[in-house]
């Protein structure tokens, strides 16, 4: 017995100084992507009813699509508690490369001078992580390291901090994207962070790393890109060769990310779920490549619908699942004019099993504004089927095409006006 005790505390001690990716049952991940659910008051399960709700998809898992944990979000055995348990462990956390940043920090009012970014890198100079979430004053604050402003250092060794989750972000939906990396990766994820223009809250930078990842350090220390471009989108592998496509920008760009930079890119037309609860927020875009914001979500593994205005996640989703195209992007930029002159970013992968996980999730979206030259209020809503077909319908009074499917996605522009004809012509029918 006291052989097999420790045997189990020496795998332990080893799996926490290996900082990767963990699962729910702290075994080492590729990826994961993780949906924090909204408080739902009228739903049965208990932890959702509260706020500590999560659905989640690693490599391993993702055959199955959305699994949802019997783990609060704010349990240390949860899967970002595993992910992070290096950080509270001191022994660990001193001797390796990390850095936490925020631009909501647990330590430190809201700083709106740098990007709108929210993560964790952490590296043992072989391997390590790049989490990239959602929540504001997240995660807390380890008793290694010290504070990136001046004069602050560590005054509370003896008194250790913990894994948690802020009541603060219990309230709204969060979105988290998890990757593991090899050493190869890191400056390439410093740079991308130089552009987003972090708050670094909390740092360890020992020595011999700063050397190996100059980068990294750089970003750490919240060194800017100074010089045109003012844009970067870079190609990063996972440990176990997945490809991900890192979009930054800086404040000097000015523009939307989706709309102007990661849709082009992508050439895919996208629906985006960001923040639109605070002033400036951007309106549906058809000019080009189309950004559709979505206005409500449903997820059929628990049964629960909400509104965008419930959901502080940063993600969006290729339209249609086409060949090589069923791209999925977690991120940490909402779309608002405000975000011009803010740094920030996304990380995309092209998977089809997550694809159509969050594609499904998709229940209703923002049609763009004026096109048919009827008032905002009185257009069609336009709802899309699981399989990427969509037609367009309201609950607002009956038209000849309200449930018109559309085969062809290619034939959306025509659907959009045939249906809008047939509405200008209900709206007229009262007139004679």
């Amino acid at each position: 017995m006291f052989l097999l005790l420790c045997i189990s505390i020496f795998l332990f001690t080893c799996n926490a100084a290996n900082p990767r990716c963990k699962d729910e049952n702290n075994q080492v991940v590729d990826w994961y992507v993780l949906y924090k659910l909204p408080k739902v008051s009228e739903s049965s399960n208990p932890m959702i009813r509260n706020g500590t709700a999560y659905l989640y998809m690693t490599n391993n898992t993702v055959a199955e699509g959305w699994q949802l944990s019997t783990k609060k979000i704010s349990a240390k055995n949860s899967i970002p508690g595993n992910t992070l348990a290096s950080l509270y462990k001191d022994s660990i956390a001193s001797k390796t490369f990390w850095v936490l940043y925020n631009d909501d920090p647990p330590n430190r009012s809201t700083n709106a001078k740098y990007g709108h970014t929210k993560g964790a890198v952490m590296t043992n100079k072989q391997e390590g992580f790049w989490l990239i979430h959602s929540v504001p004053n997240y995660p807390p604050i380890p008793n290694s390291g010290n504070d990136t402003r001046q004069g602050q250092v560590n005054s509370t060794l003896g008194n250790r901090s913990e894994y948690d989750y802020p009541t603060s972000g219990m309230n709204y939906g969060q979105s988290f994207l998890c990757i593991s990396v090899d050493d190869d990766q890191f400056d390439l994820i410093g740079r991308q962070l130089m552009y987003n223009q972090i708050i670094a809250y909390r740092r360890n930078i020992p020595a011999a790393f700063a050397a190996t990842f100059p980068v990294l350090t750089n970003a750490a220390n919240q060194k800017r890109i100074r010089q045109a471009p003012f844009i970067s989108k870079t190609l990063l592998k996972s440990s176990g060769g997945v490809e991900f496509v890192s979009f930054a920008k800086s404040d000097k760009w000015q523009k939307d990310l989706y709309e102007e930079f990661v849709a082009p890119m992508l050439k895919t037309d996208l629906f985006a779920e960001t923040w639109l609860n605070g002033r400036g927020r951007l309106p549906s875009d058809c000019k080009q490549v189309k950004v559709y914001n979505i206005m409500t979500i449903h997820l059929a593994p628990v049964n629960i619908d909400f509104k965008s205005s419930r959901d502080h996640s940063k993600w969006v989703v290729a339209v249609e699942g086409k060949a090589n195209q069923t791209w999925t992007c977690i991120g940490d930029i909402n779309r608002a004019d405000t975000q011009y002159i803010r740094g920030g970013g996304t990380v995309c992968f092209n998977n089809q099993k997550v694809w159509n996980n969050y594609r499904k999730a998709v229940n209703d979206v923002e049609p763009c504004p004026k096109q048919y030259g009827v008032r905002d209020s009185q257009k069609p809503e336009i709802h899309y089927n699981d399989d990427g077909r969509f037609f367009l319908g309201s609950s607002k009074p009956t038209c000849c095409l309200n449930t018109a499917t559309i085969d062809q996605p290619s034939s959306e522009e025509l659907a959009r006006a045939l249906v809008a004809s047939c509405w200008l012509r209900t709206l007229l029918i009262p007139l004679f």
